[in-house]
């Protein structure tokens, strides 16, 4: 079965956005991590991590310069604000020491984390092959642990933020389950602010109350799927089938009356695989209407047919592309959002025994 995409340009697209991206990424420095981690990932699905081994030291060094450290002096000055930043402050030293404590001159107050930035470094990290033995693993812990609201047990992005949403549950979720640790998470309390999410349509919106969107709807199940509780799914398992299949038109739209858009390839995708209904999808309509939307001359893959394409679009198409099972891709994992080549038997058996 043919993708629908042209992956040699896809990966020379790839190839030049690891290396520079145009003025409008500017904007998305706060999340840089997230970038880079759909180029390095997008390679890996297209078998061409060859091409980053003269730089995955660089690469390796480079994420680990955005990893904030606990205080030498006082570690629990600065404890909440620990894990990985996405940019570096203009004229903030380079620093990729493994330690496990920050520089003599200590934190600064306001270099804050977020969890989707720890949560793509890590991956990162896996798909380039490190060990994680620079990675202060309880210290990125105990700062998941300040941020999860007793209230309602939902989860910020940055300490003291006042975005909580599932988003963030997610990051958090896929962070512990990478480090192994879910003690930073009260699980009873997560599982509530997941049902609290659910609409009326029987899907997830990224808050109570909000209109159910494809893309906290696989931040929610994603999670569930990682902390081994999909059965909380059950009850309305069918009404969410029902809204997920519906939402594809050629490709699939994230929300109900929209249009299609090349990612919810991989938000609806995904979530149709780990409830194991993704026998209901037209895959031939998804991997034509992705193909429509390569650039014939720049490679990458837009949002729709017509438009400029950007990173992230490119890779969470190929991801969707993957789910069809093609020889020429890497299956991915979706409660992970990584390949079950980098992931490795070790995460590939834990999650089965979920």
């Amino acid at each position: 079965m043919s993708c629908g995409i042209n992956e040699e340009k896809l990966v020379k697209f790839f190839q030049r956005s690891l290396n520079a991206l145009p003025s409008p990424y500017t904007s998305g420095l706060p999340n840089h991590l997230s970038l880079v981690f759909f180029v390095v990932s997008g390679l890996d699905l297209l078998n061409k991590t060859d091409i980053l081994e003269k730089e995955k030291q660089d690469i390796i060094n480079w994420v680990y310069s955005r990893q904030i450290l606990p205080s030498k002096e006082n570690p629990e000055i600065n404890l909440e604000n620990c894990g990985f930043r996405g940019y570096n402050f203009l004229g903030q030293e380079f620093c990729c020491d493994k330690s496990i404590h920050t520089s003599e001159n200590g934190p600064l107050e306001y270099d804050l984390p977020s969890t989707p930035n720890t949560y793509c470094a890590l991956l990162i990290l896996r798909i380039l092959g490190d060990d994680f033995s620079g990675v202060n693993k309880k210290a990125i812990i105990d700062s998941l642990r300040k941020r999860q609201r007793e209230s309602d047990g939902s989860m910020s992005g940055s300490p003291n933020v006042g975005d909580y949403d599932l988003r963030h549950l997610f990051s958090a979720c896929a962070i512990s389950f990478i480090l192994e640790d879910w003690s930073g998470i009260n699980k009873d309390r997560a599982i509530d602010y997941i049902k609290s999410c659910l609409s009326y349509e029987f899907a997830f919106g990224q808050t109570p109350l909000q209109e159910a969107h494809g893309g906290p709807t696989y931040c929610a199940i994603a999670s569930l799927s990682l902390m081994g509780r999909l059965d909380v799914l059950e009850p309305f398992k069918e009404q969410l089938t029902f809204w997920l299949v519906k939402k594809q038109i050629t490709g699939f739209c994230g929300r109900t009356n929209k249009d299609p858009d090349t990612c919810y390839a991989f938000w609806i995708g995904a979530s149709l695989v780990m409830i194991g209904r993704y026998d209901l999808v037209d895959f031939s309509s998804i991997s034509g209407f992705i193909g429509s939307a390569q650039h014939e001359a720049i490679g990458g893959i837009a949002k729709e047919p017509g438009q400029l394409p950007d990173v992230m679009h490119s890779y969470l198409s190929l991801v969707g592309l993957s789910f069809g099972n093609l020889p020429s891709i890497q299956p991915v994992i979706p409660a992970l959002n990584l390949s079950k080549r980098a992931a490795g038997n070790d995460w590939i058996e834990k999650l089965k025994t979920k």
